[in-house]
């Protein structure tokens, strides 16, 4: 039976760094995930391994003393040195243990997608931070169907990785055999959210991913709206 629970109650069991990995999303998740712990009464920092644009609203600096008084006191900070080139965030100057030391819960962005629905991984990718406590993948649901080449970051790479053609359909199976493939997560606390998926057909795509992903991994399987914060367990 399917389980209806808040992006919040899927954070908050565990504690410390959290990796989010994939496409379609990561950013979002960043964003609701830290502001809902926050509310909870929990101090949160958000970051990223790669680059990121900073969250609205929230102020940011490379280190935890190099933030302003008031921000370091806030529930929720954000870390990472300016990009100018480009207003983006990159790693932190501040040691990964240092932010997981001064926080309860620690959201790190780990790679990039140009905001596609889907990623594949090169041999740099993802950038892990030491001592991560769990993976979270990300897929976006409005890419199922699709070319792989118009919804899949690195194409190239994908299609080395399963043998398919890049003009084939991104088919939740395919997702699944990829995620299956790279091997970033399958880990006991470690998890699949496939996000956009509101629209009844999404939500038969995520079902098939999940029914392709789980008997090959040990990985819950969550689907819905990351925007609206809502989710429902799959597998």
């Amino acid at each position: 039976m399917s389980d209806i629970t808040t992006l919040v109650d899927i954070l908050e069991p565990i504690r410390g760094i959290t990796a989010v990995i994939g496409g379609g999303g990561k950013s979002t998740l960043l964003a609701r995930g830290g502001r809902a712990l926050s509310q909870r009464g929990h101090r949160v920092a958000l970051a990223t391994s790669t680059h990121m644009l900073p969250v609205d609203g929230l102020a940011y600096a490379a280190t935890l003393e190099e933030l302003a008084p008031e921000a370091r006191r806030a529930p929720l900070i954000q870390l990472g040195c300016l990009e100018t080139s480009t207003g983006k965030l990159t790693a932190p100057a501040e040691p990964w243990d240092s932010i997981a030391a001064a926080a309860d819960y620690v959201l790190v962005e780990a790679d990039g997608s140009r905001g596609l629905p889907f990623k594949a991984h090169s041999e740099r990718e993802p950038q892990i931070p030491s001592g991560c406590a769990r993976v979270i993948y990300v897929a976006g649901a409005t890419g199922f169907g699709l070319p792989i080449y118009d919804v899949v970051h690195r194409p190239q790479l994908f299609r080395d990785l399963l043998g398919v053609a890049i003009d084939e359909p991104a088919s939740p199976e395919l997702i699944a055999a990829g995620i299956v493939a790279e091997g970033l997560v399958g880990m006991p606390d470690d998890l699949v959210i496939v996000n956009q998926a509101e629209r009844p057909g999404a939500q038969r795509d995520a079902r098939a991913l999940a029914a392709a992903l789980t008997p090959l991994i040990d990985c819950p399987v969550f689907a819905g709206s990351l925007r609206d914060g809502e989710l429902v367990r799959l597998a």
